[in-house]
C-alpha cells in the first residue's frame, strides 16, 4: 500500500522534478480542455449534399429499370448499392469523427477533443483545439478536406457544357425553394467545386457590385434568393506576363440579406480625401493642379517643398503666417536634355524597323552613307537628300525627326546628337536601324521639371496645427463619407470551362500512400494504390488520353498535371510537385489518415484566450482547496482519531485521481482525460461523496464498539457489514455517469469522467486504506484496545 501511494505521489510531482525517470514518467502532466488552457473551438457543418445525389440517380435508375422490366440481379445490385449509401448515410457523423480523431493522433494533438452535435435537421462537428489561439492554425489541422481527384482536360464552351451549367444552376436553386436550404449552406456545399464561385455574405458599396447585381439594389431580404444572367471580372496573367481584365460570362444565384443603408466609408486617396476636407473644413480650397512646370515663379516655399516630395507622399508646407498648403503629389517628371534633330538613314536587310523594299546589305549600306557624307561636306542640299535618299517615314518630312530627349534615342545615336553643333552634319553613326548622319537643327537645352499635384489651403492662424492633424487623420484612415451599401451573398455559377472536367476516379477507390524517390530526377514523390476497380477506372483513363494531361488534385487543390505517354495498367499512379521529402510526406500522410466521407463546413468559431482559463483554473483550484479544508475540519471534529484517518485516507484519494489523470488512458494508450471546468466540478464531488463510505463505515464500528466487542473484532464487521450500502449507493452514482456520458455532450462527458473515476477510487481508498491504516493502528497501539469508546468519542445509549 505504501508503495503503491508512494508511486502515485511520484507521478503528481511536477516534470522537471522526474528528469532522470523513464519518458513515460517525465511525460506525465495532466492535459488540459479549452476552458482551462484556451485555444479555439469550430464548428463544421456535414454536407450530405452528394450522398443524398447518388441516393437519387441509384433510385432513378432502379425505378426506370423496373418500369422496362429489366433483370432482376441488376436492380439488386443497384439496391444493395443503396443500401450501402443508406448505411454510410447513417454512420457519417461517426465516420468523420473517427477519421478527424485519427488525423489528429497522427499529427500529435492529442487534447483536441471532436464531438457530434445535432441542429435541428443539420449534422455538426464540434472540434476543440485547445492552446491553439490561432484559428487558421486550428482549421488547417482539423477541418482541412483531403479528397484525392483525378480531372480530365477541358478548355471549349461546347453547348453540352452550357447545359450542364444550367442543370446544376436549377438544382440548386430546387434546393433553396423546394428542401428549404440556405443559399450559406449551398455556398459551403458547392463552393470548392470548379467552376462556381461563392461569395459569403459581406457589404458591398454600389461601385463595388458586378453590374449584373446592380438590380438588387433597391431590394430587401424578402426578396429571395435571385438568379441572373451576367458577368465577372478575373485577373489573370498574359502571354507577355502581365495582368489582365478577363470578362467570366456565367450565371448568380444572389440574395440580399440587409437591405440598403447608409454608412461612414473610409476614404483611400488623397484627393477625394481633398474635396471632403474642403466642405468640412471652414476657410479651406482645394485645387488639382496637372503638367505644371516647377519654375521658379513659383512660390520659393511650394516649389522646394513639392522638389523634395516623392509621388503619392503628403507634406504640410507653411506659406505664410495665415496660410498653409496640404499637398499630396501625383506624379514629378523630372527635367531631361531635349534637342532639334535631323537625320538620313540607310538601312540594311536585317536591321531594325527596315522596310521590305530595302534589299542592300550592311556593307553596302556602309559605302552608301560614306558616299552621302561626301556629297553633304561638298554642298549638297540636305534636305533635299533626306527626301530622296532617306529610308524610314522621316523622309517624307525631309529628315526632320523634331525635339528628343535623350530618353527617346538609342545610346549611339543620343551621345552623337547632343554633342554636335547646330548646322554641323555628322561623321555616319551605326545604330541597330542602320547608318545615319545626324544634324542638330538647335543647340540642345534642358526642360523644367513637370508635376501633378493637389493642394488644400488652409487659411486662418490656426492653419498650421489644423493641416497637420488633417495629416494625421488620413494617414490614421479616419477620412470617411456618408455612402449606400447593401449586403449580400451569392453563387456564381461560371459558362466559360476551367480547364478540367471531373472523372469516375477519386478516392472512393484509394487505398495507401507512400513516399518514395523518382530514380531518373532525385525528387521526392508520393505512390499511390487504388484498389481493383480503381486499378482499372485508371488504366481507361490513361488510355483515352494519351498525350493529354491528367490533373492531380487533393484537398480542391492542384498538386500536378502531367502528360499521359502511355496507358497505365496495375494500379499504382503517382503524384509529383513535391518540393522536398518532409512535404512529400506530409501529402502521404494526409492521404493515408482518411479522405473525409462527406465535406464539412465552418460555420462558427469560438476562441477562449489564455489569460481567461488560468483564470478559471485558478478559480477551480481555490475552490477545490476550501472544500477539502471545510470538509477534513467537519470531520476531525466530528470523528477525532477517527476523522484524522479519513483526512488521510481523502488526501490518497485526490493523489491517486491526479495520477491516474496524468497517465494514459489503460496505461500504455496514446489518450488521456482531458481536464475541464465540468471535469473540475466532477472531481470535487466526488471529493466530497469519497468520505460518505468512510461515514458509513465510522458509524457502523461506533455500533459495534457499543455491543462490547474488541476493536479489531469490531474493524471487520463494520468494513463487511457496511459494503453493501456503499456498493448499492455508489452503484447507482456509477450509472447516473455512465448514462451522462453517452447520451452527453461533451462538457457532461467530462464531468461524468471525472465523478465515475472519482466513486472508483473512492470505494478503493474507503475499503482498502482506510482499513489498512486502522489495522495498522490497533497493531501499533495496543492501548487503543483497552477503552475504545474513550478514544473514538463513542458514548453508550
Amino acid at each position: 500500500m505504501i508503495l503503491l501511494i508512494g508511486v502515485a505521489f511520484f507521478i503528481t510531482l511536477p516534470s522537471d522534478w522526474k528528469r532522470w525517470t523513464p519518458n513515460m514518467l517525465q511525460k506525465a502532466r495532466l492535459h488540459l480542455g479549452l476552458d482551462l488552457a484556451g485555444g479555439t473551438q469550430l464548428d463544421f457543418r456535414i454536407s450530405e449534399e452528394e450522398i443524398d445525389r447518388q441516393l437519387k440517380n441509384i433510385q432513378e435508375e432502379i425505378t426506370a429499370r423496373e418500369a422496362q422490366g429489366g433483370v432482376a440481379v441488376d436492380s439488386s445490385n443497384l439496391r444493395t448499392q443503396q443500401q450501402v449509401l443508406l448505411e454510410q448515410k447513417r454512420n457519417i457523423v461517426e465516420a468523420i469523427r473517427t477519421v478527424l480523431e485519427r488525423r489528429m493522433n497522427a499529427l500529435g494533438v492529442s487534447e483536441t477533443t471532436i464531438t457530434p452535435s445535432y441542429v435541428g435537421n443539420e449534422k455538426h462537428l464540434l472540434a476543440e483545439c485547445p492552446g491553439i489561439i490561432d484559428s487558421d492554425t486550428c482549421i488547417d489541422t482539423v477541418g482541412k478536406t483531403i479528397q484525392l481527384e483525378f480531372k480530365e482536360e477541358h478548355t471549349e464552351p461546347t453547348e453540352e457544357f452550357h447545359a450542364q451549367v444550367e442543370e446544376q444552376l436549377e438544382t440548386a436553386l430546387r434546393r433553396v425553394t423546394e428542401s428549404g436550404e440556405t443559399l450559406a449552406m449551398l455556398g459551403q456545399d458547392l463552393g470548392d467545386n470548379i467552376g462556381i464561385f461563392y461569395q459569403k455574405e459581406r457589404t458591398f458599396f454600389q461601385d463595388e457590385l458586378a453590374d449584373a447585381l446592380n438590380p438588387l439594389w433597391n431590394l430587401t431580404p424578402r426578396s429571395g434568393v435571385r438568379r441572373i444572367e451576367g458577368i465577372i471580372m478575373e485577373e489573370s496573367i498574359n502571354a507577355d506576363g502581365q495582368p489582365v481584365q478577363q470578362e467570366i460570362p456565367g450565371m448568380f444565384l444572389a440574395e440580399v440579406t440587409r437591405a440598403r443603408t447608409q454608412t461612414g466609408r473610409l476614404v483611400n486617396d488623397a484627393p477625394t480625401a481633398f474635396s471632403i476636407l474642403e466642405k468640412q473644413q471652414g476657410n479651406s480650397t482645394y485645387r488639382l493642379h496637372e503638367h505644371v512646370p516647377l519654375t521658379e515663379n513659383m512660390n520659393v516655399s511650394l516649389r522646394t517643398t513639392l522638389q523634395n516630395m516623392q509621388p503619392g507622399q503628403l507634406k504640410i508646407v507653411r506659406v505664410d503666417d495665415n496660410t498653409s498648403h496640404l499637398l499630396f503629389l501625383r506624379q514629378f517628371i523630372p527635367p531631361e536634355d531635349i534637342v532639334d534633330v535631323s537625320h538620313i538613314l540607310i538601312a540594311y536587310t536585317d536591321a531594325l524597323s527596315a522596310e521590305p523594299s530595302v534589299i542592300r546589305t550592311k556593307a553596302d549600306a556602309f559605302q552608301k552613307i560614306q558616299q552621302l557624307k561626301t556629297q553633304l561636306d561638298e554642298g549638297a542640299n540636305f534636305a533635299n537628300m533626306a527626301r530622296q535618299e532617306s529610308d524610314g517615314p522621316s523622309r517624307m518630312k525631309e529628315g526632320y525627326l523634331g525635339r528628343m530627349t535623350r530618353s527617346e534615342m538609342v545610346q549611339n545615336f543620343a551621345r552623337v546628337a547632343f554633342n554636335l553643333q547646330p548646322g554641323i552634319i555628322s561623321d555616319p553613326v551605326e545604330t541597330p536601324f542602320g547608318f545615319h548622319l545626324l544634324r542638330v537643327n538647335e543647340p540642345a537645352t534642358t526642360t523644367e521639371p513637370v508635376i501633378s499635384y493637389d493642394e488644400l489651403i488652409i487659411r486662418g492662424s490656426d492653419a498650421e496645427e489644423r493641416g497637420n492633424t488633417l495629416i494625421a487623420q488620413m494617414q490614421a484612415g479616419d477620412i470617411t463619407k456618408m455612402e449606400d451599401q447593401i449586403r449580400l451573398q451569392y453563387l456564381f455559377f461560371s459558362f466559360v470551362p476551367s480547364g478540367w472536367k471531373d472523372t469516375l476516379l477519386d478516392g472512393k477507390h484509394f487505398r495507401t500512400a507512400s513516399v518514395t524517390v523518382n530514380p531518373t530526377t532525385n525528387v521526392p514523390v508520393v505512390e499511390i494504390q487504388f484498389d481493383s476497380e480503381g486499378a482499372k477506372l485508371f488504366q481507361e483513363l490513361t488510355r483515352k488520353n494519351i498525350g493529354k494531361s491528367i490533373a492531380i488534385f487533393v484537398g480542391g487543390q492542384l498538386i500536378s498535371a502531367p502528360i499521359v505517354q502511355e496507358e497505365i495498367s496495375g494500379g499504382t499512379a503517382i503524384i509529383t510537385g513535391s518540393q522536398n521529402f518532409e512535404q512529400a510526406r506530409f501529402l502521404a500522410q494526409d492521404l493515408n489518415t482518411g479522405a473525409i466521407p462527406a465535406p464539412i463546413h465552418l460555420t462558427g468559431i469560438h476562441t477562449v484566450e489564455p489569460s481567461l482559463g488560468a483564470r478559471a483554473l485558478e478559480t477551480s483550484i481555490i475552490a477545490g482547496l476550501i472544500g477539502f479544508a471545510a470538509l477534513a475540519l467537519y470531520m476531525f471534529l466530528v470523528y477525532g482519531l477517527l476523522g484524522i484517518v479519513a483526512n488521510i485516507a481523502l488526501f490518497f484519494y485526490i493523489i491517486l485521481l491526479f495520477a491516474l489523470m496524468k497517465l494514459p488512458l489503460f496505461f500504455f494508450s496514446d489518450q488521456y482525460i482531458v481536464l475541464t471546468l465540468a471535469g473540475i466540478a466532477g472531481i470535487i464531488l466526488s471529493t466530497g461523496m469519497a468520505i460518505d463510505a468512510n461515514i458509513l463505515i465510522f458509524e457502523r464500528l461506533k455500533e459495534e464498539i457499543r455491543k462490547g466487542k474488541f476493536l479489531k473484532t469490531a474493524i471487520e464487521i463494520s468494513f463487511k457489514r457496511s459494503w453493501s450500502a456503499i456498493w448499492d449507493s455508489n452503484f447507482t452514482t456509477l450509472l447516473t455517469c455512465s448514462i451522462l456520458f453517452f447520451i452527453g455532450t461533451s462538457i457532461i462527458r467530462g464531468f461524468a469522467i471525472t465523478l465515475g473515476l472519482g466513486i472508483l477510487l473512492s470505494m478503493f481508498t474507503a475499503i482498502t486504506v482506510t482499513r489498512w491504516m486502522l489495522r495498522w493502528l490497533v497493531h501499533q497501539f495496543p492501548i487503543l484496545n483497552e477503552h475504545p469508546e474513550r478514544i473514538f468519542g463513542i458514548r453508550h445509549s
